[in-house]
């Protein structure tokens, strides 16, 4: 029996991407090609592994219309990925969470809105090449504008402003960051489950 490994599975509201506030599903897998010091899903790294049908089974039964794909990085497991689609293109839409270091022109076929997070400005051109027009696709940059992310924001189009783990400078970054936005007509991207919840699991 064929098994992939999962951190968790949970209905939410996406809090990130141009489809904020959208009722999902999130699949999170387990298993990165990065360690980032900022990582706000560290945990993933203990997942379970689950039969691909039991995966079915739980995203057959979600009333909803859209599954997100997240990690971790998804993308290590894109053989999972693309029997799920072949399984559900009719009934559900695929979004995908990924870092992109993985990320291959052919891999647009399986989703209907990919967020891109890279990490490094080599791969963000490489997702900026790769995108075309009439594709829901995002390059989000997350920066402290002062030294993460900087070299990537020419291609960002959107930024997330870092979170650390000071409260007082997490928020000012934040503004930081939204008068970037409104400067330079940048899309200003939130974690609105992260404000909402804080670093709460599962929501």
């Amino acid at each position: 029996m064929k098994t992939v490994k999962i951190s968790e599975i949970f209905p939410s509201i996406a809090g990130e991407g141009r489809f904020v506030g959208k009722p999902v599903l999130f699949v999170r897998f387990s298993g990165c090609t990065r360690n980032c010091k900022y990582c706000d899903s560290k945990y993933h790294v203990k997942g379970t592994e689950v039969s691909v049908t039991y995966l079915q089974q739980k995203i057959r039964e979600y009333k909803g219309d859209t599954i997100c794909f997240t990690g971790g990085e998804p993308l290590l497991q894109i053989d999972v990925i693309e029997e799920l689609n072949s399984k559900f293109r009719f009934s559900k839409g695929f979004h995908l969470e990924t870092n992109a270091d993985l990320l291959e022109e052919y891999m647009f076929n399986y989703f209907d809105y990919i967020c891109t997070s890279p990490k490094e400005k080599k791969i963000a051109k490489k997702v900026a090449d790769l995108i075309y027009d009439d594709f829901a696709a995002d390059i989000k940059v997350v920066t402290d504008l002062k030294t993460v992310g900087l070299d990537m924001l020419q291609y960002a189009t959107m930024i997330m402003p870092l979170t650390t783990n000071n409260k007082e400078e997490s928020k000012q970054i934040t503004q930081n960051v939204w008068e970037y936005c409104v400067k330079n007509s940048k899309n200003f991207c939130p974690r609105l489950h992260y404000y909402v919840w804080g670093r709460k699991r599962g929501v």
